[in-house]
């Protein structure tokens, strides 16, 4: 086993949209409140009343532990990218003052030979949180608890084998390990201050002075002990919601938290193995009222790029009527993947980007304007056609989609079509039209016409 581990300091402000240094946020136990995310010169764990005298421009926001798990699964389907399985906890302190820490972990072994290698692996990844800004210190090691100190510590280099394992962790300090503090001051009232000695102590012995628990901690940190826990499985519904620090009012701050949403909907399609059709869009206003709108695709797909711009372009055709506190975004429609690959080494999911063009003009002037002919149950070209949604119709074969709007009478036929196709039709509704239809050259172009009973010769449509 390979575990690749996320340490995630600044969750709690990311899982609320905040990117200011500036904004922090803090947790509270009856009168004591203290930092949980850093600030300009001012460590996590600190006491808000002292963080605010180092630093009086800090904007301190409540912590919201149920966006934080929101925010840390939607991360966890992306991880299903990079291999399986994929855990998370967000691990909670009884200490006042301790910070709690946001994990994720993913079993990479299976997948380096995929990606070329660790290095490129964590560079892929690295720029994928990148993107939509999450902050992350990551670390391997065969063991998952001690990739989660190593991470935890700022990182370090992949450690692949348990010997190797075993030398790192001999030089690290006991004050690394998530215990309680009264246990890691008992540590070092009797002289222990790095792993490796802790590791040396005669193990009946440190069980009853520190509780067969933390012998088991230790047994799995080094890998002598096996680690149960309950792997992410996507849900069969994606519906996510993002809760704001405050009020907007305006599009532009919406942009980072619908980035946000629109690559969590890709990566959990992704762990699915399913493709999208529509997606809902909930904006939550003050008094529980809502404003919603649907987009919808013209063809299947899992782009986070297509539904972010999707997006985007709608809310800067209909402005919201009201302040936002929330976005609440759900797909509403989806599809069995069928991805078109046409290079052995292709990386996208095969969609054009005439589609995404075609979508944002939709969204930009409406559905109404964008719209593709489809053929109706009627032989008369005139009435063959119907105005119908975009992408969903195709087009009738050997029928030019440039039709005039009155047949045009031909003085001559210089070179009548070598094929002549018969329509005779609307005798029931009263207008009985019998025409004999071929194709031939007009003036350089190909062009549609017809001829009637009494000989004469119409055009009625052209290529372009």
């Amino acid at each position: 086993m390979l575990w690749l581990c996320l340490h995630l300091p600044r969750l709690p402000a990311e899982a609320l949209g905040l990117r200011d240094p500036f904004d922090v946020v803090t947790e509270q136990r009856g009168a004591s409140r203290w930092l949980i995310t850093a600030g300009p010169n001012v460590a996590a764990g600190t006491p808000l009343g002292t963080a605010l005298s180092l630093q009086p421009l800090l904007r301190p926001q409540p912590r919201h532990a149920r966006a934080e798990r929101a925010a840390l699964l939607g991360l966890a389907y992306r991880l299903y990218h990079y291999g399986s399985p994929v855990h998370l906890e967000i691990r909670e302190f009884a200490e006042t003052g301790r910070v709690p820490q946001a994990l994720l972990w993913v079993e990479i072994a299976a997948s380096l030979r995929l990606f070329g290698g660790y290095d490129a692996l964590r560079e892929r990844l690295c720029a994928e949180l990148a993107e939509t800004g999450q902050h992350a210190q990551l670390s391997v090691a065969p063991t998952r608890a001690a990739a989660a100190l190593l991470a935890g510590l700022g990182g370090a280099a992949p450690i692949r084998g348990l010997d190797a394992l075993e030398r790192r962790l001999a030089a690290l300090p006991v004050t690394a390990l998530p215990w309680p503090g009264a246990q890691l001051e008992a540590l070092h009232g009797v002289g222990l201050r790095r792993l490796g000695e802790l590791r040396a102590l005669p193990r009946a012995a440190f069980a009853r002075r520190f509780g067969a628990g933390r012998l088991l901690e230790l047994d799995r940190l080094y890998g002598q002990a096996a680690e149960p826990a309950e792997a992410i499985v996507p849900p069969p519904r994606f519906r996510r919601r993002f809760e704001l620090a405050g009020e907007i009012e305006q599009v532009e701050p919406l942009l980072f938290p619908l980035r946000r949403l629109a690559y969590e909907l890709q990566a959990w399609l992704r762990a699915r193995d399913v493709t999208l059709r529509e997606v809902r869009l909930e904006a939550l206003h003050a008094q529980r009222r809502r404003t919603r709108f649907t987009l919808r695709f013209l063809d299947a797909h899992r782009d986070g790029a297509r539904i972010l711009g999707g997006l985007q372009e709608r809310l800067a055709r209909e402005p919201l009527p009201a302040a936002v506190r929330a976005l609440e975004l759900q797909a509403t429609e989806l599809a069995d993947a069928c991805v078109v690959q046409t290079d052995l080494f292709a990386r996208s999911d095969g969609q054009g980007e005439w589609t995404a063009a075609v979508e944002r003009i939709a969204a930009r002037l409406g559905a109404p304007a964008v719209w593709t002919p489809a053929p109706q149950a009627d032989h008369r070209p005139e009435r063959a056609w119907r105005s119908d949604g975009a992408g969903e119709a195709v087009t009738p074969r050997q029928r030019p989609l440039w039709l005039l709007q009155r047949p045009l009478p031909l003085p001559a036929m210089p070179a009548p079509p070598a094929a002549i196709e018969r329509i005779e039709s609307g005798w029931w509704d009263g207008d009985d039209q019998r025409r004999d239809y071929g194709v031939t050259e007009w003036q350089g172009q190909r062009a549609w016409v017809f001829r009637t009973p009494d000989g004469r010769w119409f055009l009625h449509g052209l290529w372009g």
